[in-house]
């Protein structure tokens, strides 16, 4: 064979078309490989959503064990509930607390359907659990002022409550409705990072409006200041952490005897004060963290005592914050 310019350049295109189409091949094989990574990854995300889900029913049975009597009344007053669960390529932790040893930010505000206004009970609550954390007289009422504001309906679809944030960038509205999660309390002004690192976990956000309602029997010594504040500090921290410690192992079983005391009776306290404490557990905070493959899921829900058992009230595909 005689080897002229022209075959020269005929193998230089071949090579060179042989070059491009193997480049090509492995763009395609790797976007074939990674469509697979993807989509495994996306596989095992679902499922392990899947796992977290069914951790409710692990969370429904310590409550309903609660209600019925089968846990005693102080079964959650101490570190949550814990258990871990095996799965096939991972593993689910699951931990269930009572969610009302604290103090509700909805409790500024009582009403129903689409009116709220203003509760003075629950606003002395709140502004005296912002004190007792640190916070000014003045900063404290200043923040649960504006809390109110964003929450209740007195200033109609556009008032006065509307304006600091009406001139912002972008600009919004206030809810005009009760908080469904504490995180909605970096919207409301004077909510800054700091003042939130201060008030969590003592304050949370429930369904319900109008006063906190404590569960005295979940409460734990550390969880003094809930108590301090739901008293409107009529109890002191000290006298809190003692009444907690002189508790029933089994519980109170009545609010009268939690105040049988002579020192506590003197309180004085009136009906819808006493409201704010209750003796059962009446909402459950469930936390799930599910590896599975190569996906790891964190979920945590609410779920609250209805007339038909505990249902569901929140659930976020995060950790509580």
């Amino acid at each position: 064979m005689t080897w002229t310019r022209d075959t020269g350049a005929a193998l230089l295109t071949t090579l060179i078309v042989v070059a491009g189409l193997a480049a090509i091949s492995v763009a395609v094989l790797a976007d074939m490989q990674r469509a697979q990574r993807l989509s495994a990854n996306a596989h095992s995300t679902a499922q392990a959503q899947w796992y977290a889900v069914g951790a409710e029913a692990f969370a429904r049975l310590t409550a309903d064990d609660l209600v019925s009597g089968a846990l005693p009344r102080t079964a959650l007053a101490s570190a949550p509930r814990m258990a871990a669960f095996p799965l096939d390529h991972g593993m689910m932790q699951v931990s269930v607390r009572d969610a009302s040893t604290c103090i509700n930010a909805n409790s500024v505000v009582s009403g129903a359907g689409d009116i709220f206004e203003r509760d003075e009970t629950g606003v002395r609550q709140v502004i005296a659990l912002m004190t007792l954390l640190g916070l000014s007289t003045g900063q404290a009422a200043d923040l649960t002022d504006s809390l109110v504001g964003w929450i209740d309906t007195g200033g109609g679809a556009v008032g006065a409550d509307d304006a600091p944030y009406a001139s912002m960038a972008p600009p919004y509205l206030t809810g005009g409705e009760p908080l469904a999660e504490i995180s909605e309390l970096r919207a409301i002004r004077g909510f800054t990072p700091e003042v939130m690192a201060k008030l969590r976990p003592w304050l949370c956000v429930l369904p319900q409006t109008g006063p906190s309602r404590v569960n005295l029997n979940a409460l734990t010594e550390e969880q003094a200041p809930v108590l301090v504040a739901a008293t409107e500090n009529k109890l002191t921290p000290s006298a809190v952490r003692d009444l907690i410690r002189r508790r029933p192992p089994a519980g109170w079983q009545s609010i009268g005897e939690v105040f049988a005391g002579p020192s506590l009776a003197a309180l004085g306290m009136d009906e819808r004060a006493l409201s704010s404490f209750t003796l059962d557990t009446r909402a459950v905070a469930l936390d799930v963290l599910v590896t599975h493959a190569d996906a790891e899921v964190a979920m945590s829900e609410l779920m609250i005592s209805s007339g038909q058992g505990f249902v569901t009230a929140a659930r976020r595909w995060t950790e509580d914050r």
